[in-house]
């Protein structure tokens, strides 16, 4: 086990600021034979992309993961500053760990100062000893650290598997993030067992607090109604290795903070960060201001300070909610998923049963909630996980949001200007963000942050460029000062000179030039090189997206989800609201063909005048066409409003999770009997192929339609058994699967017989390689998210017919999905991108 000795213990010393401070701890592992004295430069680009600073007087510098080779060995030195220096949070850092991590074995020290964050008072000793041997007793075990880091959680009786955490690193942030999420489905109590320590399983902070080690013996014990299917569902996600992260989008590359490059060559100031996303603009800076939320430390009435904590955690649970379906629309799923992460945060069970406590002991809600979360945040800030600071600042976005429920505000957030800004933040929460409207927001500057987290990751999604860990100085730049954001070279330049502003001008040029050149041929038909034509239409959620999809050369909607009518109310649309909605986009289709789908809500959805009852497993549950026939009402009124709107122009009728052919059968007649009361003319009828089973059916189910038009990202999951969004399995599901590929065969081959077309629109269509794929493989028309419609075109129009069909045949016969990418890339290397 790790030790802590005498000679990497130093007292009594003194720094003037916090990266002299790591670079006298930093010089202190050299001495000691743990690190390559080029590591220090690691660590100080590890501090500009996350603090390191935990609480209580405590700070653990540590290199980013790209510079492990220049670990020698894994250990520990402690540096004691008794007059403190600033660590950039308000609190002076008394006590400096720096870390060496080869191996894991350092996470039984940080374990022990998790205990000493605990405990102010002992923190405050360590941090003032003359004594090293006090601070080697705490570190190395010798000594009791404190009541934190006891077991923290009580033991249940129930059944028992044995597991063993995740190599190398053990239950780190993300194996424990998937175990949570596995765990909370499951109405079972269930508890980690580590040496002598246990833990909730359904609470993040909880597992990690155990400390356990890649390759180390864990028993899980689970109680109650469902505990052997909980069990089940555990032990298969211990196999699967727990820590695979969900990627949302791909992350820049982490970078250490440094001087501004010299290809650069700006004549303004320039103050240098990291880039988060890219693209160059120009304009005035504004800051952002954030409200100031007071509490009072005391309330004379305990259960009504319960009742209002409960009110507001289940008040921005609900916000949260509302937030994830509206994200959802703009951005997609992916994306999306960072809010349901942050429902997971807000549902931590101990989090909530210690602000409880609180207020028992006499504390206002607002002053528990903040107390715990705040000190929750700086518990996951220690952990040496580059994702893991990233789920400190989350937390705190959601101890806030509920905080502001609870609080006195005394500065609310000041409003933008009407004209466009470059947008300065000491650091902007993920729901800031993803609320900016990208036609007020030239850019985005913070002055910490890192270029992996969330923030910056909507950041991207939004077409936003940004710049983090800029440094406290761009908060002194006025509102309304002419700045130069260079996203791609990821610096802020101040009084840009004329010189500078005819280089950012040229750099927009040359970023773009591309995209502008989609942009001008996007009404142009997407004609292979040898003669096909490949429809490429655009998905859309609302009547607004039917002009985009118009104006960005959609040539149709090849999906319309009408679900963006019933979420987020109280009760559902009529016949005449669906109607007015319908009608306004088929009009602005000017004659192109539009696809509405039908309702497709399952109990994945919160939607509470449909009265569905919670289901272990919504996406096998009452879902599409099942939940229209469940709701034959809703399904009857929605038809009347569709088949209305055909008479302003093409309108095609699709039935979404069809598994049967009695299903589509049933479909058929309540749309004809609907059809006949209102007297209209017959519409084309499609159906999604989104199941297995309609594959190995769709040669009965093509006989009855007119289309076919496949949902790659359920037929996915479907097929390989993998949710899209599962915490482990997620990265595996690939729509470009050699399996899913197969059933795309097999579709188009059953609908070619009974002379049909088949469309896609899922994810994969408008995937470089998927859109070379799915043509190859015969599929007549790609809808895609709006903004890839151009990009979609120009690819198509780059390549051979004959090559996409040969490629395509060959993907068949690959084993994975990673070896299907790679024989697209190789082939198409040539082809605008195509990866």
């Amino acid at each position: 086990m790790l030790q802590v000795s005498e000679s990497q213990v130093r007292l009594g010393l003194s720094a003037p600021d916090k990266t002299e401070a790591i670079r006298i701890a930093g010089r202190a592992m050299v001495d000691s034979g743990l690190i390559e004295p080029s590591y220090i430069d690691s660590m100080l680009g590890r501090e500009a992309v996350s603090g390191t600073y935990l609480g209580s007087g405590i700070a653990i510098p540590h290199g980013l993961p790209e510079a492990r080779d220049l670990v020698r060995r894994t250990g520990v030195v402690v540096v004691q500053f008794p007059q403190g220096v600033d660590w950039g949070g308000g609190e002076p850092a008394r006590l400096v760990v720096g870390i060496a991590a080869k191996s894991d074995e350092h996470i039984a020290v940080l374990q022990r100062l998790t205990g000493v964050l605990g405990d102010p008072a002992e923190a405050a000793r360590l941090g003032s000893t003359g004594d090293p041997c006090a601070i080697m007793a705490v570190l190395n075990g010798e000594a009791p650290a404190v009541p934190v880091s006891e077991p923290v959680a009580a033991p249940i009786d129930g059944d028992s598997i044995d597991v063993t955490a995740p190599s190398p690193h053990g239950l780190h942030a993300r194996p424990a993030t998937a175990l949570v999420e596995v765990a909370k489905r499951f109405r079972a109590e269930i508890a980690v067992r580590h040496g002598g320590a246990t833990a909730n399983a359904k609470s993040l902070i909880s597992l990690l607090r155990l400390g356990a080690s890649g390759g180390q013996p864990l028993t899980v014990t689970a109680s109650g109604e469902d505990a052997a299917a909980a069990l089940q569902a555990i032990r298969a996600a211990f196999e699967a290795g727990l820590d695979e992260p969900v990627t949302a989008a791909a992350p820049a590359k982490e970078a250490a903070p440094r001087t501004v490059p010299a290809d650069l060559d700006y004549d303004g100031r320039v103050i240098a960060g990291i880039s988060a996303s890219p693209g160059v603009s120009t304009g005035p800076v504004w800051k952002f201001q954030r409200e100031e939320l007071t509490v009072a430390e005391t309330a004379p009435d305990p259960e009504a300070q319960h009742r209002r904590l409960d009110q507001a955690l289940a008040a921005a649970a609900a916000d949260l909610r509302n937030l994830y379906e509206e994200f959802w629309k703009k951005a997609g799923a992916a994306k999306a998923a960072i809010f349901k992460a942050h429902q997971e945060l807000l549902d931590d069970p101990e989090m909530v049963a210690e602000a409880h406590a609180l207020i028992g002991q006499g504390k206002s809600a607002g002053w528990a909630w903040r107390a715990v979360y705040e000190e929750r945040a700086g518990t996951l800030a220690q952990l040496a996980d580059p994702l893991l600071a990233g789920r400190a600042a989350d937390l705190s976005d959601v101890g806030r949001r509920v905080l502001r429920l609870l609080a006195v505000v005394t500065e609310s957030v000041a409003a933008l200007p009407d004209h466009p800004v470059i947008l300065l933040a000491e650091d902007l929460e993920p729901s800031d963000t993803a609320k900016l409207d990208p036609a007020k927001v030239l850019g985005l500057c913070t002055a910490g942050g890192g270029a992996t987290s969330h923030t910056a990751i909507i950041a991207r999604s939004l077409d936003i460029p940004a710049v983090v860990a800029a440094g406290p100085s761009v908060l002194d730049l006025e509102n309304g000062r002419a700045a130069i954001l260079d996203g791609d070279g990821g610096v802020l330049v101040a009084d840009p000179s004329e010189r500078d502003r005819g280089r950012a001008a040229e750099a927009r040029i040359k970023v773009g030039e591309r995209r502008e050149a989609e942009r001008l041929d996007r009404y142009k038909p997407a004609i292979t090189t040898d003669g096909r034509r490949v429809e490429v239409a655009a998905n859309i959620s609302d009547p607004a997206e039917a002009v985009q999809a118009v104006e960005a050369g959609g040539e149709g909607v090849g999906l319309m989800r009408t679900e963006f009518l019933f979420l987020q109310r109280d009760l559902p649309p009529d016949e005449e609201e669906q109607f007015a909605a319908y009608q306004t986009m088929v009009r602005a289709m000017n004659g192109l063909p539009i696809i509405l789908r039908t309702l497709d809500i399952g109990g994945d959805k919160n939607v509470p005048y449909l009265r569905m009852p919670a289901e272990g497993n919504p996406f096998l549950g009452v879902r599409g066409i099942r939940l229209c026939f469940e709701r034959e009402d809703l399904f009857r009124t929605q038809l009347r409003a569709m088949l209305r709107a055909s008479a302003e122009g093409p309108v095609r009728i699709m039935y979404p999770m069809i598994a049967a052919p009695a299903e589509l059968e049933r479909a058929k007649a309540i749309t004809e009997a609907v059809r006949r009361e209102l007297d209209v003319p017959p519409v084309e009828l499609g159906i999604m192929i989104e199941v297995p089973s309609a594959v190995m059916m769709a040669d009965r189910l093509a006989r009855e339609v007119s289309f076919f038009s496949i949902g790659t990202n359920d037929l996915t999951q479907y097929v390989l058994a993998m949710d899209r969004l599962h915490p482990v399995l997620a990265p595996q599901a690939d729509g470009l699967h050699p399996a899913v590929l197969r059933m795309v065969e097999r579709t188009v081959d059953a609908a070619r017989r009974a002379g049909i077309w088949v469309g896609a629109c899922g994810g994969v269509a408008g995937d470089p390689a998927g859109a070379v794929l799915l043509s190859g493989l015969g599929v007549a028309e790609l809808s895609v998210a709006i903004p890839a419609v151009p990009s979609v075109k120009a690819r198509l129009r780059a390549i051979a017919m004959a090559d996409a069909e040969r490629t395509a045949r060959e993907a068949l016969d690959c084993a994975d999905a990673a070896e299907v990418r790679a024989l697209v890339r190789h082939r198409f290397a040539d082809a605008g991108g195509v990866s």
